[in-house]
């Protein structure tokens, strides 16, 4: 398997991917019919421009420290220490580039848990 395919299929990426999925595209709520939150894209556009590792972090902090707000409103799943410790692993084995358009396309990609 290619070092690139790794990247891809590692869940923390994966899991940082479907918070920024969130974030930008919230679920319809069925009575309303509307959103349930609005949408925040200041967390896809400021990981879109990040290019240090140190700033890479910062940025995540604030995408979770956004998120959790969301997601106590919301009972929605968090990301796990694990994930955050894997996450950080991964930018320094591949890169803040990398790392950040792995995660973008995850968050930009339809889930599988979104209706057709």
């Amino acid at each position: 398997m290619s070092k690139l395919a790794e990247l891809f299929e590692n869940e923390a990426v994966r899991n940082f991917g479907r918070v920024l999925r969130n974030m930008i595209r919230p679920p319809i709520d069925n009575k309303t019919k509307k959103e349930k939150w609005s949408p925040d894209y200041s967390s896809l556009v400021e990981l879109e421009y990040v290019e240090k590792s140190e700033d890479f972090v910062d940025v995540i902090k604030r995408l979770l420290r956004r998120y959790e707000t969301i997601a106590r409103k919301h009972n929605l799943r968090r990301v796990s220490e694990k994930d955050l410790e894997e996450l950080v692993k991964i930018v320094d084995e591949y890169g803040v580039k990398l790392v950040r358009s792995a995660l973008i396309s995850y968050a930009l990609v339809k889930g599988g848990e979104e209706n057709e």
